[in-house]
């Protein structure tokens, strides 16, 4: 099945090929941004695990905004489940998105789906979540998945199915036009400078999935990056 998958994942990525010019969001004043996602945005969002995280990532990309476009009054906040995959969230969108009025949303998801999801589902289910939030006149702002486990040579058990998930992910994306975080990328490419151990945990995650501070730290700033 791991053969299988790193066999689909290079005709995937061939298929795919290079994704469009990432744009960055212009904010606008009284922007509400919205981060969506799983239990890497709901622990983003409360500042947890205390034993690993001082600050989550939303509350990092609030207080840098609230330096950098005092002017513009820009609110951060977040859905997230714990467990929750791509199909949950687009169950939840009417209850509980729509009424936080968010106009920018940031989808972060895709590792419990790459171990829980046929392809086909995922890939139906995150195109019917984009159209849905696009529906809604709200921005959508697409990040690929990041890790179960840190080790940067390919070998982390999971490591097949969630790049051949990332680069669906990719694929719509590209088909979709929308701005995007290639988190899957960054933490790779952050993992070959700074893991020369090659350990499976303790560069962004404290468990190989969860992120540890420097994690949160790390993608709060890729997560500002799509922002001008």
């Amino acid at each position: 099945m791991k053969a299988y998958l790193s066999l689909l994942t290079i005709l995937v990525f061939a298929a795919a090929g290079s994704a469009q010019d990432n744009r960055q969001v212009e904010l606008k004043k009284g922007d509400r941004i919205l981060f969506f996602g799983d239990s890497l945005t709901q622990l983003g969002g409360q500042d947890a695990p205390k034993q690993h995280v001082t600050k989550g990532y939303v509350k990092i990309v609030q207080e840098t905004l609230d330096k950098t476009h005092p002017d513009l009054g820009v609110k951060v906040d977040w859905v997230a489940t714990g467990g929750h995959t791509v199909p949950q969230l687009l169950a939840r969108f009417e209850k509980d998105v729509l009424p936080k009025k968010p106009t920018i949303i940031v989808i972060q998801i895709g590792c419990n789906d790459a171990r829980r999801l046929e392809p086909k589902v995922f890939k139906k289910s995150l195109e019917d979540l984009i159209d849905r939030i696009q529906a809604e006149n709200i921005q959508v702002i697409q990040c690929t998945l990041t890790s179960v486990g840190e080790k940067h040579d390919g070998t982390n058990n999971d490591d097949p199915e969630l790049d051949y998930f990332a680069a669906i992910q990719r694929r719509i994306i590209k088909a979709k036009k929308v701005p995007y975080n290639d988190l899957r990328k960054a933490f790779v490419d952050h993992w070959k400078k700074n893991n020369p151990d090659n350990k499976g945990s303790g560069i962004l995650t404290y468990d190989g999935n969860h992120w540890n501070q420097v994690g949160m730290q790390f993608v709060a700033e890729q997560m500002l990056k799509r922002f001008k």
